[in-house]
Order: C-alpha cells, then sequence, then structure tokens
C-alpha cells in the first residue's frame, strides 16, 4: 500500500495546485503552464534511474523510491488535466495515454513479484522518455502559430483570449476589439454579421475578422481584403 501513498501525495499536490488557478484565472489561461511543470515534475522524478543504477551515490534507496513515486504523482496528474480537459488533437491525447500508462506500469511493478516484473520495469522506463518527448512534440505544435497569426506585442496573450470555444480551429477578435457603436454596427449589419455587443455565447459564433479583413504583421499579410479596411496592430 505504501506506493499507493506515495502517490497519493503527488496527486493531492496536483489538484491543490491546479485547482485554485483554474479557479481564478481558467483553465485555457494555465493548461499549457501546468503541462510544463509536469514535464519537469516528471525529468526530476526519473532521477530515480540514476540511483538506481548507482550513478548518485547519496540517500537510501527507499527513500528515493518514495520521492520518485510522488514526484511521478505530482507530474502524470497535472500533464493528466492538460490533456484530458478539452484536447484539442490527436497529439493531446498521446500524452494522457502515455501518462496513464506510466502511472499503472509503476503501480503495477510495486504489487507484482517474480518474473512477470522485469518486462513490465521495462515498459515502465521505456514510457517515461516517450511521454516526455511526446509533450514536447504537443508543445511545438501548439507554438507554431506564425503560419496562422502572429503572436507578438499585444497579440501575445494567452490561448483563451481568442479561442473561446473547446475547439482551436475557430477564433474571436472580439473579445478584445469590442465594436459596439453605429459606425461600425451598421456595414456589418448589412453583411449579417451581428450583434456586434455579443454575449460570451454569442462571441463562439460570430464571423471571423479574417475572413474579410486583412493586416500586416512583421511584413507578413493575414486574412482576406473583401473589405476596405486593413486593422494596423501598431
Amino acid at each position: 500500500m505504501a506506493p499507493l501513498w506515495q502517490l497519493g501525495y503527488g496527486i493531492l499536490g496536483a489538484v491543490l495546485v491546479s485547482a485554485p488557478l483554474i479557479w481564478r484565472l481558467g483553465f485555457g489561461q494555465v493548461r499549457h503552464s501546468l503541462s510544463i511543470v509536469g514535464a519537469v515534475s516528471i525529468l526530476l522524478a526519473n532521477a530515480y534511474f540514476l540511483r538506481s543504477k548507482g550513478i548518485i551515490k547519496f540517500g537510501a534507496r527507499q527513500r528515493w523510491i518514495k520521492y520518485h513515486q510522488t514526484m511521478a504523482g505530482f507530474g502524470l496528474t497535472l500533464v493528466t488535466i492538460h490533456s484530458a480537459v478539452r484536447p484539442m488533437a490527436w497529439h493531446s491525447w498521446l500524452p494522457l495515454i502515455l501518462a496513464t500508462s506510466s502511472l499503472v506500469t509503476g503501480l503495477t511493478i510495486s504489487l507484482v513479484r517474480g518474473s512477470h516484473r522485469r518486462p513490465i520495469l521495462l515498459a515502465h522506463s521505456l514510457v517515461a522518455p516517450v511521454l516526455l518527448l511526446s509533450i514536447v512534440f504537443h508543445g511545438r505544435e501548439k507554438l507554431d502559430h506564425d503560419a496562422f497569426f502572429a503572436l507578438i506585442a499585444d497579440h501575445n496573450v494567452a490561448c483563451v483570449q481568442c479561442h473561446t470555444t473547446p475547439a482551436y480551429q475557430s477564433y474571436t477578435c472580439l473579445t478584445c476589439h469590442i465594436h459596439n457603436n453605429s459606425k461600425v454596427i451598421e456595414p456589418h449589419s448589412i453583411h449579417g454579421v451581428v450583434p456586434y455587443d455579443p454575449t460570451p455565447v454569442e462571441v463562439q459564433t460570430l464571423a471571423q475578422c479574417l475572413d474579410c479583413h486583412q493586416t500586416q504583421i512583421n511584413g507578413r499579410e493575414y486574412g482576406k481584403r473583401r473589405a476596405n479596411w486593413n486593422y494596423n496592430p501598431d
């Protein structure tokens, strides 16, 4: 039962850290930060590997095992929170599957004895580095944003500022650019783009600004010139 207690401490710690942040700032604001902290925690948890191979000499082995289990529980829980809530694509599911596999194989190692333990230990040892690589890969997918819109200066905001729905393929500019005056409302109403003083639910269904408007950032043009208006972020 000791491994369950250690993992439980890590899981509880992750919940106590993430829950107030999500409640205060919103899930979209903190999800990627939680994933990064989780990845670092998993990396630190795997320092036990160095102790098990005798590379690190100090500290009792049992103390290192407890450290490994607690840190792994903490990190895996944060990765699970990031990936399980509103997964966006297949590379969001991959860290979740690997995190679950790492947790299950880690628990199994602690409960199984004899010849069956060795292949499970091997699988557990392989899952951790693959999990970390999957987090890096998933992060790179998220960071390659310039092809769609450059996130610089005032546009360097959290994902949920523009992506107000679980599907990040859609976006809105209206959380920052409020168009609630008659000069703007009239031409947009003609084209069926209404209302322009939207509720949070209506924001999710409004036309996407770059479908009609064009802007230039760092010499690169974004959007389509269907309306005689350019937005200059400077």
